[in-house]
């Protein structure tokens, strides 16, 4: 039991903040890449919304674009209507400006299937790939677009910054250092599905059903040598703050996503055919494996008669109730040093460990996307 505890922590302690530390220790020093100061000609690039049933909200979605610190002339939006019930097409050509295309698909295929069909209608030589629900920061689009002065760079990915405080919080602020580390080791593999830019010619199908185009679409840039940059002054600004349920199913639909695209793609745990594989397996293979170990953790505790494990046990209990009444209490825990990052910490840890029984015994994933990340 001994033996189990300690393997199980090695395993959670490098997932949550070995690899952490090791990547933001390794890129001290690397620079991110210039990204400013261009004389080059601003190209022409698309922005592609899919969307289902945001009739509410598409309106705002397409003037917060249109009113981009981009060249209008050099500005394109499509929007793409997946089969929504509700008036979400007439809502997103409201405007009239010749610069909005809206693509209407018959019956909802789902997101992967939206942008297929979409793609094939850009012409544009950069595509910009973001969600009906979020705003754009006014430089978002000609910070992104500016990577691409590096001819080596394939994606560039933005920041999801949410309401209410989130991501100012503990979590938030180690997931942005360490994706900017990756960035600049040349370790990025995925990107925010609220803000990212792609050379057009690197667009590559999704399969049917896939959650994560914002991890497929980038891997298989990286795949043809070509590098992610994150752009962390390109801002996706969430309008209201994310409700404990409405978190639990976005992380659960990033989690169960990377089963699937596991699956999909079965070269990404092939250390010789995937380019990032380190990277991938720490960050993203780990966090699916580390609840399990903590749970395995919880257990050797609860079996052992040895008298150090008794206060392990015991440290784990106080850990958990404390993230838990964080969860009840929000407002309450904020009062509390390091409370929130506890409840964040267990909501994660949830979903992974329901993101397995989802992937395999929920074979119709559909109602995980809402069209929003």
């Amino acid at each position: 039991m001994e033996i189990l505890f300690i393997a199980a922590l090695l395993l959670a302690g490098w997932t949550f903040a070995g690899y952490p530390a090791l990547t933001v220790w390794l890129a001290r020093g690397r620079k991110p890449g210039a990204r400013s100061g261009s004389a080059a000609p601003w190209p022409e690039v698309t922005v592609v919304v899919a969307a289902r049933n945001e009739a509410e909200q598409i309106g705002a979605r397409v003037a917060n674009l249109l009113a981009s610190d981009y060249p209008a002339a050099r500005l394109r939006i499509l929007v793409i209507d997946d089969g929504s019930s509700d008036a979400t097409a007439t809502a997103a050509r409201a405007s009239a400006d010749p610069r909005i295309q809206v693509l209407s698909l018959t019956g909802a295929r789902g997101k992967a299937a939206a942008l297929n069909a979409g793609m094939l209608q850009v012409t544009t030589p950069l595509t910009v790939f973001a969600d009906a629900r979020q705003a754009f920061s006014g430089n978002a689009i000609a910070a992104l677009v500016r990577a691409f002065d590096d001819s080596r760079v394939g994606v560039a990915a933005g920041h999801l910054v949410l309401a209410g405080g989130e991501s100012s919080g503990l979590y938030w602020r180690i997931e942005s250092a360490l994706r900017q580390a990756e960035s600049r080791l040349g370790w990025a593999h995925a990107a925010s599905g609220a803000i990212y830019a792609i050379r057009t010619t690197l667009f590559t199908p999704l399969p049917d059903g896939l959650l994560l185009d914002d991890v497929w679409i980038p891997l298989q840039a990286v795949k043809r040598d070509f590098r992610i940059i994150d752009v962390p002054e390109a801002l996706a600004l969430e309008p209201q703050a994310v409700a404990d349920p409405a978190e639990f199913r976005r992380k659960l639909r990033t989690l169960v996503g990377n089963w699937q695209l596991m699956a999909a793609a079965p070269w990404l745990v092939n250390p010789w055919r995937n380019p990032v594989f380190f990277p991938w397996l720490s960050h993203k293979l780990a966090r699916l494996l580390a609840p399990w170990a903590l749970l395995l953790a919880l257990i050797a505790t609860l079996l052992s008669s040895s008298p150090w494990m008794h206060w392990a046990l015991i440290a784990q209990l106080l850990a958990y109730t404390v993230a838990t009444l964080a969860l009840l209490a929000p407002t309450a825990a904020r009062r509390v040093p390091l409370a929130t990052a506890a409840g964040s910490f267990l909501l994660l840890n949830l979903a992974a460990l329901w993101s397995l029984p989802q992937f395999l015994f929920r074979p119709d994933r559909s109602g995980l996307w809402r069209g929003q990340d």
